[in-house]
Parts: C-alpha cells; structure tokens; sequence
C-alpha cells in the first residue's frame, strides 16, 4: 500500500469518527423523543422499546404548534425579504465606488458584525418602546433586519467586487436607470450570496430567544423558543415534551439547510475571501 492510499485511508477513518461524534447528540435528541419518562431516567443513551409518538401529540397541543410555528415563519420570512432587498440594495453603491466616503461607510456598516447585542439591548428597547413596536411583528422584523444588515452587506459587497461592469453598462446601453440594471443584470448573478444571507439570517432570527423574550411579550405573538422554554422550570423540566418540541422545530430549518447547502458554502468563501 503506498503513501497516498495509506492517508487517504487515515483521514476517512478520521471524518468517520469525526461525523460519529456530530452524530450522537442528534441520535439522543430523536430517541428520547419516542420514550417514556421512565425510560429517559433510567436509559438515555439506549434505543426507544417501542415508539411512542404520545410525546409528539402532546407537544404539539401544548406549544400550540401551528400559531408559534406561523409566528416564527412569519417573522423569519420578512426579516429575510428585508434584509436581501435593503442588504444587496447598500452593498451594490459601496462595492461599485471607491473613495474616502464609501470606503468609510463600509467600514461603518461592517463594524456592526463585532458590536454584541447585548450592549444596545436597553437603549434598543427604549427606542422601540417609544415608537410602540413592541408586541408586533414589524418591530420584531426591523429588529432583526438591522441586527443582520452588516453580515448581508459584508456578503454582498464581497460578491459583487468580482462581478464584471460589463452586464450592468451594457442594460445602461439598452436605456435601463441604474435601479432596473440592478435587479436585471446584477441581482440574478449573486444568487449565492443571497442564499447565504437568507440562510444565516433565518438560522439568527429562528433559533433566538432573547429579542422574542423581550419584544414579543404577548402569547399570541410567541415564537418557538418562547414556546419550548415554557416546558423548563426551575426545579423540573418536562423533557417528554422538550426533546419533541426541539425536533419539531429544527425540521423547517433542516430542510431549507439541505435545499441551499451549496450556495452557503459557495457564499461563504466568496465573502470572506474577496470582501
């Protein structure tokens, strides 16, 4: 056996491994969803003795799934839709021009990435309470679009840097204003940052518990966070209904995960190498 093979064989042993790991805890996860209480206690780590899809039923009516998971969807949809329309819309000027001013404003935008939002929490919510947003869903989604912006901004800019002006000065050349060339010649080709931006937007908006915590007091208006954090008490927590909560959640997010897989990573590199 030669070298190459020899390493090759090594470093498969080594993902497999490494996979393995990754994959244990999403096992324990879906396993206890399908035990009894007694059977968490006493064997965690074991495969379920029958399927018990009792917990699912039970979480489902508790959390009031379909209104927290519309809440979420809808919350996470606009937020997206506003953060690719307002995040590609100000990184097109910034990536296209090159003086003191621009140069400037990026840096301005992309400082926001390193800025915890835990410093501008109370200030935040003194400003949406003065505008009477809290408990709706459009103060819910300008939060998230501002708190994302510097990340899509960063993306874009970096996608459209390696675009060629030729498509845009050509839609100029066949009368379109700078705006329609935009969206004609420019939008369709940075679809992976797009994807990027919609995936780790809706990833920040739907697995947070902080801004639907404070913003989002009123019932009819919790999202799945909200909802799951109901079945943790002080001294007992209902992990019959927890770990069932936890799955149904993930399911969406998985499946737009898988669908996009390749234009995140594709977005990914391109941003953080030519931003």
């Amino acid at each position: 056996m030669n070298t190459a093979r020899r390493n090759t064989i090594v470093l498969e042993a080594v993902m497999i491994a490494a996979a393995t790991v990754f994959f244990i805890p999403f096992y324990f996860i879906v396993a206890m969803t399908f035990k009894s209480p007694e059977e968490m206690a006493g064997f965690p780590l074991s495969l379920p003795g029958s399927l018990r899809f009792d917990n699912y039923a039970d979480t489902w009516r508790m959390m009031r799934f379909p209104t927290v998971l519309g809440n979420t969807l809808l919350i996470t949809a606009s937020a997206v839709a506003a953060l690719v329309l307002f995040g590609s819309l100000a990184a097109y000027p910034l990536a296209r021009k090159s003086n003191r001013i621009y140069n400037f404003l990026y840096i301005y935008f992309i400082a926001g990435i390193m800025v915890p939002f835990q410093l501008a929490m109370v200030p935040l919510y003194r400003f949406v309470n003065a505008l009477h947003l809290v408990n709706t869903y459009h103060g819910a989604v300008l939060i998230y679009s501002a708190i994302n912006l510097p990340m899509a901004i960063f993306l874009y800019a970096g996608f459209l840097k390696a675009t060629p002006r030729e498509l845009e000065e050509a839609a100029w050349i066949d009368g379109c204003s700078r705006f329609r060339a935009f969206w004609v010649a420019v939008f369709p080709i940075v679809k992976p940052a797009t994807a990027t931006v919609a995936v780790l937007c809706s990833l920040s908006t739907w697995n947070d518990f902080i801004i639907p915590l404070l913003f989002l007091q009123d019932q009819d208006r919790r999202t799945i966070t909200i909802e799951l954090y109901m079945f943790v008490g002080e001294h007992v927590t209902n992990w019959s209904l927890l770990f069932p909560g936890m799955v149904l959640s993930v399911i969406p997010l998985l499946a737009a995960y898988l669908f996009l897989q390749k234009y995140i990573i594709k977005g990914i590199a391109a941003g953080s190498v030519k931003g």
